[in-house]
């Protein structure tokens, strides 16, 4: 559901998402004319692989899932984007189709920009244009680095990474998620994610309950992330976005 809000309102949510918190005011004041604030619901697709993108959104708290895979293997999460990024950025590229499916994982809300607004100011806001194309590298070098993890480490660092890239972006400690789902998106067996979220919980890193895991020491749970976590965060550090 999308909601109007005055433009001083608009402005005060969306500097919340880092990418456009980058921005001049005159860059965003242009960027956020006719944008709407939106409630991102659990499992809500926004785009179907290969489909057109018809708007942006740039999440103020939430998880939004990529989702890639084939017929007979079925869907493996391969990034996710929260309050650092957007959605849709196939498009600063000159594509109109989506890269993979696109669902929200983790409920929240967001900024909603359509495409064609976006190109326009992509073509007459310079720093603007660079900022964008700086956010596609460290979102790829991301698509990177998670498939080199899910390759090299275990199910405990890969579940622990993916825990405290959620917690960044959620905007709470509590979020809801299933064993099956977070076994989807670290594709993997489900009985080695429990393995994993019991390893954690007994060391005190985490609770969980039916559908909500809850971060409980997020000191302990850093403690079995491999360097992937760092070096993701890092590079959103780098490209300051």
């Amino acid at each position: 559901m999308r909601r109007q809000r005055s433009d001083s309102a608009v402005l005060r949510v969306a500097r919340r998402n880092r990418l456009l918190d980058a921005l001049p005011d005159r860059d965003l004041h242009w960027l956020l004319a006719g944008a709407n604030v939106s409630n991102l619901y659990h499992g809500r697709r926004l785009y179907r692989e290969g489909g057109p993108v018809h708007s942006l959104y740039f999440p103020i708290c939430g998880v939004i899932s990529i989702l890639a895979g084939t017929l007979d293997k079925g869907d493996i999460e391969v990034a996710t984007i929260g309050n650092e990024g957007a959605t849709g950025v196939d498009i600063t590229l000159g594509m109109s189709r989506a890269l993979g499916r696109t669902v929200i994982q983790v409920a929240g809300e967001g900024i909603v920009i359509g495409a064609a607004p976006f190109i326009d100011i992509m073509r007459r806001r310079p720093q603007f244009s660079l900022l964008m194309h700086r956010y596609v590298y460290a979102f790829v070098r991301q698509v990177m680095l998670a498939g080199a993890c899910n390759r090299l480490h275990n199910a405990e660092e890969r579940c622990a990474r993916w825990l405290l890239m959620t917690h960044d972006r959620a905007g709470t400690d509590c979020f809801a998620l299933t064993q099956h789902y977070l076994a989807l998106m670290m594709g993997t067996r489900r009985a080695r994610v429990n393995s994993a979220l019991a390893l954690l919980r007994r060391a005190g890193a985490i609770q969980y309950t039916y559908r909500c895991i809850e971060i409980a020491d997020r000191k302990q749970l850093e403690s079995f992330v491999c360097p992937c976590y760092s070096l993701i965060r890092d590079t959103y550090d780098l490209v300051r976005v």
